[in-house]
């Protein structure tokens, strides 16, 4: 098992408090090769899976187990699973007895926050709050398809700045609500997914799933969570000297415009994702939205790209990557207990605190605000909940927050304004030279 390194950016801790700075460590490789044969057993509820031969099948891929060996993740399997892929669980390999390779560093029981989230969990499903209204489903789906049209008409009367705000708009929602859709479970949404987010952006639903599975399951994992390792283009921790570049002491300068190309960097990988792994469906799609594209013009289609890219790097940056940082690269304790620097994450893994420690909503101060975040405003309700329609969100917060008030979690939340400045001063400090040893004890 490894260390577990709790430690939160410089920026970040000023707005909270002053006494908390630490600069994580840099990020370590991964901990084995794709597909390795390695024991990899984990704990859902109280018995111990052995996924050692299974894993190499799983949709999301084996990484994800491979990290999640000698833990309990009954939190996080329960939160991107089924319930046919639930009801399947039982058909692997398992035992209520601790697997022999793990009797050195056995976990702990659930902490009190994660008993009494599972509680949490269970009354909103039984309540209905993961349970999918096709009103919604038919409204988003037509709010992208009318800005896709109405963008497309604007083209063809030559208004091309209208055309590009309008399709922008729609790419940047798309985004969003295909973000949902991929979450989400059973038939319709899969093809709802394809549609919306294939048909509209050429992103794909394969790739995305990997990586973003990932990134809900160790989020600000240094070294797990890809969404967190943007190095060169933009460092969220300083550098060794070797990896260093000279464009790093400005990227608080060129952000927005570097930032804004995101989707052009999405497609690139959706692409070559799909190619590479023979996404045949994936490709269909993405070869009508190139051919949409191409008949829109080079100056629509590029600027229509870019502007939903912008509006959804802006966002989806600014909710994570100024909170805490897990670092996983410093090897067990002698009882395989983890050495954490913070207490908002407990030595051994769990999904929950993990959740409110690496995590901030956004507080929106009007209608179109509140559209134009898709739901990500509502980034903690995401992590706990991933595949909970985004529409309940809104009303869910309330009962998360008297929640974590109750079981003495840390519901953090903070204005749009607050968190994109929290933000750049993150990526200023993280632009500025390492601070010398002494300066960042007295900092801590």
């Amino acid at each position: 098992m490894s260390t577990i390194t709790l430690t939160r950016t410089a920026p970040a801790a000023a707005v909270a408090s002053s006494s908390s700075r630490s600069v994580p460590v840099p990020i370590p490789t991964v901990p084995s090769p794709l597909g390795a044969r390695q024991p990899t057993h984990l704990r859902i509820d109280d018995q111990w899976y052995d996924l050692s031969a299974w894993k190499n099948t799983h949709p999301g891929g084996p990484l994800i187990l491979e990290q999640m060996h000698g833990k309990d993740a009954t939190d996080a399997f329960y939160s991107l699973h089924s319930d046919e892929a639930i009801a399947r669980l039982a058909r692997l390999p398992h035992s209520s007895k601790l697997p022999a390779v793990l009797a050195d560093c056995p976990p702990p029981p659930p902490t009190k926050a994660a008993a009494a989230f599972r509680v949490f969990r269970a009354k909103l499903a039984s309540e209905g709050w993961f349970t999918r209204n096709p009103l919604w489903e038919v409204f988003y789906s037509l709010s992208v398809l009318a800005l896709a049209v109405a963008g497309t008409i604007a083209t063809k009367y030559g208004y091309t700045w209208t055309a590009i705000m309008l399709i922008g708009f729609a790419m940047q929602q798309a985004g969003w609500i295909g973000h949902d859709y991929i979450h989400a479970r059973g038939r319709v949404c899969h093809w709802l997914g394809y549609f919306i987010s294939a048909g509209t952006n050429a992103f794909s639903r394969s790739w995305w799933s990997v990586k973003h599975n990932t990134h809900h399951v160790f989020t600000n994992y240094i070294g797990v969570d890809a969404d967190i390792e943007n190095d060169p283009v933009f460092h969220l921790f300083h550098p060794e000297e070797k990896d260093d570049t000279l464009f790093r002491k400005m990227q608080h300068w060129y952000f927005v415009p570097v930032a804004s190309l995101l989707y052009f960097s999405w497609r690139t990988q959706s692409m070559m994702n799909a190619v590479q792994t023979n996404q045949y469906k994936e490709l269909c799609f993405f070869l009508f939205n190139y051919i949409w594209l191409y008949n829109l013009g080079w100056q629509v289609a590029l600027g229509s790209i870019y502007f939903g890219g912008m509006l959804v790097a802006l966002i989806v940056t600014a909710t994570h990557q100024s909170e805490e940082m897990v670092d996983v690269g410093a090897g067990p304790t002698a009882d395989g207990a983890a050495s954490v620097t913070s207490p908002s994450v407990p030595e051994h893994y769990s999904f929950c605190e993990g959740q409110f420690a690496t995590t901030r909503d956004a507080v929106t101060s009007d209608f179109f605000t509140e559209w134009l975040w898709g739901g990500m405003q509502y980034q903690l309700e995401h992590h706990l909940f991933p595949t909970m329609p985004k529409y309940y969100y809104s009303r869910v917060a309330p009962m998360v927050k008297a929640w974590a008030q109750e079981n003495g979690m840390d519901y953090r939340a903070d204005t749009q304004m607050q968190i994109w400045m929290r933000n750049l001063r993150t990526l200023k400090y993280f632009a500025g030279d390492k601070a010398p040893l002494e300066q960042q004890k007295k900092a801590q």
